[in-house]
């Protein structure tokens, strides 16, 4: 078996347990990262620091140039991507010679797109999953090489998903790593397309709590699928927008009558909130322009029980 050296494309913390790894094992002949990734650029600097190994940052206008040139210069024998903006072209990921694979953070086909992880919570799925595929012509389309899931709990938020995939992700790449460097061509199988489903950039429809047709476990998904990256779920309260960080419910209390998006009660524990389904959940913490606070400080904005949200 012949050491595999790997070119690195990325553009989030998620990344970072795959970074660390390769670069202990010295696996990593270049890391490119997007020029609008600034602060995920200055993270990976400094766990690179002394390491010798490259950080290129490139952009949209001259990031096929730049990869091509990297390649040659670093001549790396297999290409990963995690989480990178830009579509590769046939010109980039066929210069490897042991190919160009993409770390997925979602199970393939079933979440192709850019944000499977807000998808996998917000559908309540039980499994979250890593799909590593050999890349092709179009998104998220081409052969898988594995996939592996772990428990998706019910608290896990956007964070807290991400950084556990990304630890999964970097015993993945060691795999696949070991796998590449014995000879043969990565064996893969291609997807059912029949089962794809792409889900685009969640829009501004996904990230709001629609009161009437969410029950709790509903509303509490989406809450977790929008923290930390957009600040919590949104939602209208007196023409103002507020966002929801955490919630919680009891499936075992009593059923309510009042309309779905009531305030019940507002107190030390948190704002109690009528969904739909006739229950209720607590709201503990939430973001407004004024910053972010627990639920029950809404009391002190002169807003009490009876007020109803989603309305704006």
């Amino acid at each position: 078996m012949s050491e595999i050296k790997a070119i690195l494309i990325c553009g989030s913390s998620i990344a970072i347990p795959v970074v660390r790894d390769m670069m202990f094992h010295q696996q990593i002949a270049a890391v490119v990262i997007p020029q609008h990734c600034t602060a995920f650029a200055a993270q990976v600097q400094l766990l690179l620091k002394d390491s010798g190994v490259p950080v290129v940052v490139v952009n949209k206008k001259n990031f096929v140039g730049e990869l091509q040139l990297v390649i040659e210069k670093h001549t790396p024998a297999l290409g990963l991507v995690f989480t990178f903006s830009y579509k590769i072209p046939a010109a980039v990921y066929t210069l490897p010679p042991k190919g160009f694979f993409n770390i997925h953070p979602g199970p393939l086909p079933a979440y192709q797109g850019p944000d499977p992880i807000f998808q996998q919570i917000k559908n309540k799925e039980p499994y979250a999953a890593i799909s590593i595929h050999k890349l092709d012509e179009g998104f998220d389309t081409g052969p898988i090489v594995m996939i592996d899931k772990m428990h998706l709990a019910v608290t896990d938020t956007y964070g807290m998903l991400s950084k556990k995939l990304g630890e999964l992700a970097s015993g993945m790449v060691t795999t696949l790593l070991k796998m590449a460097g014995f000879g043969n061509s990565v064996p893969a199988r291609r997807q059912d397309h029949a089962r794809a489903k792409f889900y685009k950039k969640q829009s501004a429809d996904d990230i709001t709590i629609n009161w009437l047709t969410m029950d709790a476990a509903g509303i509490i998904a989406l809450i977790n699928a929008c923290n930390p990256w957009n600040k919590g779920a949104v939602t209208h309260l007196n023409q103002n927008i507020i966002r929801l960080l955490d919630g919680d419910y009891d499936a075992l209390l009593p059923l309510t009558d009042e309309a779905p998006g009531t305030i019940i009660s507002i107190d030390e524990k948190g704002m109690k909130v009528a969904t739909a389904a006739g229950q209720a959940m607590v709201v503990r913490m939430i973001y407004m322009d004024e910053g972010f606070l627990m639920a029950g400080r809404l009391k002190d904005f002169g807003i009490m029980p009876g007020a109803r949200l989603g309305a704006a």
